[in-house]
């Protein structure tokens, strides 16, 4: 691949960025130019929470459905290359023909989830910005092609930043806080045992997961990944201290948090997974980091929410009030609003 060609695809997935997309479309356009750069056969391209890279949803051109379920535990921990360290790691791009130097069978992934299905060389690349990991995207050849190049690599290295801003920018224009959700169910908790398979259930998770829009009682991606990232803690065989948390935002409109933790008794540690409506606190942060705002934006908005006025917020931070004035028109900026009102009210709800 020619830089030339390298330098059209960056262009337009960058033109992309600041279009005026959903996030499904979004995607789609950029898989477009990514084909058009790279080649390949199928692809995937879950969304995540930007501070734990958990799946939240995706969308794919492959039925992975049947092995879903093992394939997200093994991306999460138990192969050779793993998602968390895409997320937090000082490379965002793998490809399993490098990772096993072209000894495929050396990825579990490769080898219980892939091949079955005629699946040969995959690259990954985590959609990273400053303000977190928005998703993975895996694209993958056929098992009878060439294994991705170096070339190709580089590319994808190079627009993943990219890919990522893209998704911040589409998910915070689509996204936006609920003015309380009175009509969540109470807390809804789910038992694992060390296999991933269910060992019982609360009557409310049965509600939380029809509002997930979990099709036939299935659970969400997010609980194989979050079952397994608690495994590997309490093996003491987790090289990420990522949080074990991850916000859904439900079709209807609301906010879930879906969170696990370790349940030891007897001979056997088990995980126990509660789905549960957000707090204004978890939608604001995500929110903040969907609009991009910095950690100073970020403290003036927690001021705001506190009720306070602008001396008062001045006094707070230790700076003029023509600077809190000047951080805040960056804000509305940045959060398409005109006033301290609109903010609160997309931001966490607030009227």
């Amino acid at each position: 691949m020619g830089e030339r060609a390298r330098n059209r695809c960056r262009e337009r997935l960058q033109s992309l960025a600041g279009a005026d997309l959903d996030p499904e479309q979004a995607r789609l356009a950029a898989i477009d130019e990514l084909r058009r750069a790279v080649g390949f056969e199928r692809w995937c391209w879950p969304l995540t929470d930007p501070a734990s890279g958990l799946a939240t949803s995706g969308i794919a051109e492959f039925d992975l459905w049947p092995t879903l379920p093992h394939l997200v535990a093994l991306q999460e921990h138990g192969d050779i290359a793993s998602k968390p360290s895409l997320v937090v790691g000082p490379r965002a791009t793998v490809t399993l023909s490098a990772v096993t130097a072209g000894d495929m069978h050396r990825s579990r992934v490769w080898r219980e989830c892939l091949d079955p299905y005629g699946i040969g060389d995959t690259l990954m690349a985590a959609c990273r910005t400053r303000e977190g990991c928005w998703g993975s995207v895996e694209l993958m050849r056929d098992r009878d092609d060439r294994a991705f190049d170096e070339d190709e690599v580089r590319l994808l290295e190079d627009v993943a930043p990219i890919l990522g801003t893209l998704l911040r920018r589409t998910l915070a224009t689509s996204w936006h806080a609920e003015g309380g959700d009175a009509g969540a169910p109470p807390p809804g908790t789910l038992l694992l045992d060390r296999g991933l398979a269910q060992a019982g259930a609360t009557p409310p998770m049965r509600e939380w997961l029809e509002r997930l829009n979990a099709a036939g009682g299935a659970l969400p991606p997010a609980v194989y990944e979050l079952g397994t990232r608690i495994l590997a803690r309490v093996a003491a065989d987790a090289p990420h201290d990522l949080p074990a948390r991850v916000r859904i935002r439900t079709p209807s409109g609301g906010w879930s948090v879906i969170e696990g933790a370790p349940l030891e008794g007897g001979d056997d540690v088990r995980v126990v997974i509660t789905v549960r409506a957000a707090t204004p606190d978890e939608v604001a942060d995500v929110l903040c980091r969907a609009h991009g705002l910095t950690r100073r934006e970020r403290e003036l908005v927690d001021l705001l929410r506190s009720g306070l006025a602008t001396k008062q917020m001045s006094g707070a931070l230790g700076i003029s009030s023509y600077t809190v004035q000047d951080h805040l028109k960056a804000i509305f900026d940045k959060a398409g609003v005109r006033s301290r009102r609109e903010l609160l009210s997309r931001l966490v709800g607030a009227t």
